[in-house]
């Protein structure tokens, strides 16, 4: 009985799996349809081979959708709502692989977004570029890694059981025989008594509160910097890259509109986080002292 209670147990905190992963276009892009299909096809080979079970290409995902109704992924534009949602038409535990392909000049710009239907989050996003007549080559490293992530984030962990303690013995009845006898302590004639001696030692101040701040003082200073990092990078790209047109408006030979538009929220984003933290890490740097001092 006891083996049959932990085999259930077992059986009921076994993760589950997210499946089907669909991979489709959720994009038509100018001058890209020469691309994005192989490109397409190479995001579902990489998943297979990462050990990714139930994989339908793009062409299989399309059909499936279109038999639930849907005309077609494409038509997403590569929106993140409208890619979720076509998570939710392949299944309830489905997942969705979102692949955008735009070209720019000589260049393709891949962005690869996989949505669960049982989540509000993406499960795992990234942003590639690479040349046109490399992009098989130069892609492979980060589309491996996007597959991976994935792969690790299929997994549906369910709520552990809770197990009910194990009963307390009964109380054992003590007979008097066993009753403690109480030894009379007499002085020593001729003895003095000597006084007790009582020693008191203040402990002294624990310093994990300090060591604890510091050391988010010290992660708080490293986010900073990252993020400082980032939007600088994002800076530089935006001087190499924008330039103010004719008319005072801003535009870009090489970046689409849209392109730009994210290019300057990221780089604001960036910049604001890293104030943020570096603001985060002196105050807390200053508690971190106080507390040491203390």
């Amino acid at each position: 009985m006891f083996a049959l209670t932990l085999t259930a147990l077992f059986l009921s905190q076994t993760p589950d799996t997210r499946a089907p992963v669909g991979v489709a276009l959720t994009s038509r892009r100018p001058n890209a349809d020469a691309f994005a299909p192989k490109v397409a096809t190479r995001v579902a080979e990489i998943l297979k081979r990462e050990g990714v079970s139930d994989v339908r290409d793009d062409t299989r995902t399309t059909k499936e959708l279109k038999a639930a109704g849907f005309s077609d992924p494409r038509t997403c534009n590569g929106g993140q709502t409208c890619s979720a949602r076509l998570a939710v038409l392949l299944g309830p535990k489905a997942v969705l692989v979102g692949v955008d392909v735009a070209r720019v000049g000589k260049s393709l710009a891949i962005h690869l977004e996989a949505f669960a239907a049982d989540l509000s989050e993406p499960l795992a996003a990234i942003d590639i570029t690479a040349r046109e007549d490399k992009w098989a080559d130069q892609s492979l490293a980060d589309i491996t890694k996007f597959a991976r992530q994935v792969k690790e984030r299929l997994s549906i962990e369910k709520p552990k059981v809770a197990v009910a303690p194990p009963p307390p013995p009964p109380p054992v009845e003590k007979k008097p025989g066993d009753a403690p006898v109480e030894p009379k302590l007499e002085p020593k004639p001729g003895g003095g008594e000597r006084p007790d001696v009582t020693a008191t030692t203040e402990p002294a101040p624990s310093r994990v509160p300090a060591i604890v701040v510091a050391s988010a003082a010290g992660a708080a200073a490293i986010t900073a910097g990252i993020f400082a990092g980032l939007a600088a990078a994002d800076r530089a790209t935006w001087d190499k890259n924008v330039t103010m047109q004719p008319d005072g408006s801003l535009g870009s030979a090489t970046l689409t509109d849209t392109q730009v538009s994210q290019l300057a929220q990221g780089m604001n984003t960036k910049a604001t986080v890293a104030l943020g933290s570096g603001i985060g890490a002196a105050v807390l740097a200053g508690v971190a002292t106080w507390l040491f001092v203390k």
